[in-house]
């Protein structure tokens, strides 16, 4: 004697059904909307991808970057109080590393229409520590085209992180939160292994 399924039965079966099948309609609920918001992941830098091994940029010696994070602050074109403010939060950020401080660097890589006299002296003065890179104006818009407004860079400049295998692999607005940066540099010197 073979009973039916009772209502019971029935709802387990759609409950199995359900747990099955429930997040790969979410996952393709999300996927179709495009919600990029959502989907951000805890990071507080927007990820390059691909990254950029600076390594083929003439102006940047690849060799001197390996083996070491690096903390990279692209100056505007005119060097004013926020340039000072955020060249002043990445030696913070640096330092609050505690035990990682060695693994990271701090690089300073002047805009081509900079007063170079006017960065070299302030950076030389308050920030002798940090190595400081200047590049022809083609060489700096190539590698830095599609990554930023050109408008944002020359007007209060940009932060990346730099790998230790010199991948340019995360962007920071001049805006953003040294806070944030440090977050995420402390979070990728806990995951990695190299640097």
């Amino acid at each position: 004697m073979s009973k039916t399924p009772g209502k019971h039965q029935k709802i387990i079966i759609l409950l199995i059904f359900l747990i099955t099948l429930g997040p790969f309609g979410f996952a393709y609920t999300l996927y179709k909307k495009g919600n990029k918001a959502q989907l951000k992941l805890n990071n507080h830098g927007d990820l390059i991808t691909p990254v950029i091994n600076v390594e083929k940029n003439q102006a940047i010696s690849g060799e001197q970057l390996l083996g070491k994070w690096w903390l990279v602050y692209v100056g505007p074109k005119n060097c004013r109080l926020e340039c000072h403010d955020m060249l002043y939060n990445l030696k913070q950020i640096r330092t609050a590393l505690g035990k990682d401080t060695p693994r990271v660097e701090r690089l300073f890589i002047a805009h081509p229409n900079c007063d170079k006299s006017v960065c070299e002296t302030f950076i030389s003065d308050n920030y002798p520590d940090m190595k400081r890179i200047t590049m022809p104006l083609a060489d700096f818009n190539q590698l830095f085209a599609g990554l930023s407004q050109h408008f944002e860079r020359e007007m209060v400049g940009e932060v990346y992180i730099i790998d230790p295998k010199g991948n340019l692999m995360m962007r920071y607005s001049a805006d953003s939160q040294a806070r944030d940066i440090l977050s995420d540099v402390k979070r990728l010197l806990r995951t990695s292994k190299i640097g």
